[in-house]
Order: structure tokens, then sequence, then C-alpha cells
């Protein structure tokens, strides 16, 4: 059967006005491109630049920022920044790998690996970085209304001025609000938090708006002392009393544990590494290439609440010495790492991540090594070693690893 041209022509423009053609994905914007061109190349039709400019907040049409990027259909997000193993969960279907460009919907579920950091730009610009072994939700992105929603762990956000917008995190007790700002929200180890860096955050509970967080404070989102507004720990100095691997926190009063991180830039939407001490004392990965990383620091206060970053830039020199595994005839394994000089370390070996429960806890082990095992079950094994504090013995910088016991082969009759 065929189509009478003015037939052809109702239904070209039934399939514009429907949207039944559907771009994906995203597009950057090169110098001199309009919403006009832009619909035309992905929509089949210039006639729908008008989605695009709501669905990605663009006030004046007329002056796109060349390198801009723009989400495309159904997507509302895209990743652009990707460190390690992270995955993304739509519908039913199962979890599939991130990469840097993937496009993000609504309903998606977003998961890092444990040292794992991805960083997520929505459709105004804003960033949303999702550290190590979390978990988030874009609930809502249409140009309009952005809400997202921490399943666990930590997000970072900088939000762009809204200008008549909604943003909002939530969590399982409370919704964040604001209007152009940098804050943190989180939900790790038993503690829900929120802390502001920059601007203001209004909190809600159940629907209700219930405190605003200034600059330079935060709050507990549960417990006896929720919803109460407090001022966080200044930013700590790094010490230079320390070289090559190690870095350490100047003491704060007050500060409970440390948290350290590496970026390769200044805002660490592109972060590589990151380590909580009690002491504030850490020591950096092997693998990192040697160069010049940015360096924050921040110290938690006795409520876990995380106070404000101490940056700075730290160089990392080439041909510093890596921890290593080696399987031996008897099947024992040595393992050795970077140590100092007179230091004593905590050594642990277990089946899990989360070292519970330890199959090996040696509380004092001098130099870099030791030998485990004989070890018959086959499978993954995770091993690390925390330098102890003089005088206190409590742990301090890291150093991890993991490796694999491979099955036997079957002996002959």
């Amino acid at each position: 059967m065929s189509l009478r041209l003015n037939d052809a022509l109702t239904l070209a423009l039934a399939l514009v006005l429907t949207g039944a053609v559907q771009a994906q994905g995203t597009h950057v914007v090169r110098p001199g491109e309009t919403l006009w061109d832009i619909s035309r190349q992905h929509m089949n039709t210039p006639l729908r630049w008008p989605e695009l400019q709501r669905d990605n907040a663009v006030p004046l049409p007329r002056k796109l920022q060349p390198g801009r990027v723009l989400q495309l259909g159904g997507a509302v997000a895209a990743v652009r920044e990707l460190e390690g193993m992270a995955w993304i969960k739509r519908g039913n279907d199962a979890p599939r790998a991130l990469l840097v460009g993937t496009a993000v919907q609504a309903d998606d579920v977003l998961i890092t690996d444990r040292d794992a950091f991805l960083s997520l730009e929505l459709a105004d610009g804003s960033r949303v970085v999702v550290p190590s072994s979390s978990a988030l939700q874009v609930l809502v992105a249409n140009g309009r209304v952005t809400r997202l929603e921490l399943l666990s762990g930590r997000v970072e956000a900088h939000v762009q001025k809204q200008n008549g917008r909604e943003f909002e995190i939530r969590n399982r007790t409370s919704g964040l609000g604001v209007r152009g700002t940098h804050f943190r929200a989180r939900d790790e180890d038993g503690v829900t938090a929120a802390e502001v860096i920059e601007g203001a955050v209004a909190v809600s509970s159940n629907g209700q708006p219930v405190l605003v967080l200034a600059a330079a404070s935060g709050t507990r989102l549960d417990g006896a002392d929720a919803l109460k507004a407090q001022p966080l720990l200044p930013p700590p100095q790094r010490a230079t009393d320390t070289s090559g691997a190690e870095v350490a926190a100047v003491p704060i009063e007050g500060a409970r544990s440390y948290r350290l991180q590496l970026a390769r830039d200044e805002r660490f939407l592109q972060i590589v590494h990151e380590a909580r001490s009690a002491q504030g004392r850490f020591t950096l990965p092997n693998e990192l290439d040697a160069g010049f990383y940015h360096l924050r620091l921040t110290a938690l206060d006795p409520q876990q609440i995380e106070g404000m970053p101490g940056d700075s830039t730290i160089y990392v020199p080439g041909g510093m010495p890596r921890s290593s595994v080696l399987r031996m005839s008897d099947g024992r394994y040595e393992i050795r790492w970077p140590a100092r000089p007179g230091q004593r370390y905590l050594f642990e070996l277990a089946r899990t991540p989360a070292f519970a429960p330890p199959l090996v806890s040696e509380p004092v082990v001098y130099g870099g090594g030791v030998v485990v095992g004989p070890l018959d079950t086959p499978g993954p094994y995770h091993w690390r070693s925390r330098a102890l504090t003089p005088g206190t013995d409590a742990p301090g910088g890291v150093q991890e690893g993991s490796f694999e016991v491979p099955a036997q082969a079957p002996r002959s009759p």
C-alpha cells in the first residue's frame, strides 16, 4: 500500500509532535551551532529545538556555549569522569558496566565499586561526584526539576545557580534542596549527615522545611542530635615531616578521624584515591603514576560530621616501591609492602574486603613483609597492613591488596 503526499506529510508531522523519533545520548556544542541545528541533526527535524532548550535548561538559545554537553532524548545526565569499576542498573535489566560518556536516564541507579569514583554531569551543568562504595538513583531531571536519591555511601554536589528551578538530593530520612552550592550528602557507616562548603542548603523532613544550613556548617540527619546546625571543623593542614608515599594531617582539636582524597583536578571531579585514618596518617597507593596531584584533607568530629576541605598539591615520585604477593612452592604466600625502618604494622588477611572475620591478625610486624599459609581454599584473599602510631598503637595509614589462590589440579589415580 502506498501513501499519498498529504498522508506522508501528516505522518511526518505526527512523528515530530508525539516525539516518536527519539535521539539518545549527548551532543557537545561546536562553535556557531544552534539548537535548531542540533535538533535537525539528532531528531530528524529542526522543529524540536524547544525540547532541547527545556530539557537542558538553556536560558538563551542564541548564546550556546561551545563545549557544553547537551542531553538528548531520554538522557538526563552523562558520566564525565570515571576511575575504577562502576555500574548502571536500569529497570529490571542486569547491571552493566559504566563508561565515560554513558547516558543516564530517569530512574537509573549508579553504583561504584570499592576504590571507584565517578562524576556525573547534569543538563544544567551541575556536577555530582559519586565516590567509592556508593549508590545513587536519578529520580527526576527534566530541566525544571532535578531530584536524586542517595541510597548508600556519599555524594558531593557542585550545583549551578538554579534560577527558579528545583534541585534536591534525598536520603532515607531527609531532603536537601539547593539553589546553587557546593555540599556533601552522606549515608555511610550508620551515619546520615549533610555538610555545606559554599552557599546554603534547605533541609526538609517528611516534606516540611526544618533547617537551613549555611556555608561551613553541617548536621546529622538522624539520631538524638539530628537537624541541629553546627560549625564544621576547619580544614586540616598537611604536615611537612613526611615524604615519598607518606602523608599526614596536622592534628585538629576535636577531630576523631580524617579523610584523604587525591584527584587530577582542583575541583576533585577526577578522584583517583581516598582513604580514612583515625590518626591522620596515610600511605599513598603504589599504583599511582608519577606526577602532581591535588590533595584534600578533611577532619570528622565526634558526631561524624565531616569538616571543611584543606586542599594542596603533592608530587608523587616515580619508582616508588610496590607491594607484591609471591606464591611459594609449599602453598604459603609471601606478602610484602613498602615500609619505613623501625615502623610497626598491624597485618590482616581475610576472605572478604570488609575483613570480617580476619583469617590472620598480627598486631606487631616489623619490616614490610609476612609469610602466611599454606592456603588451601581457592578463591580471592584480601590483605592490608596498617602503620601503628608510636605510643598508642592506633592504626594509621593503610596499604592493601588482594590475590587469588588457584584451585588444586586433580591428582591422577
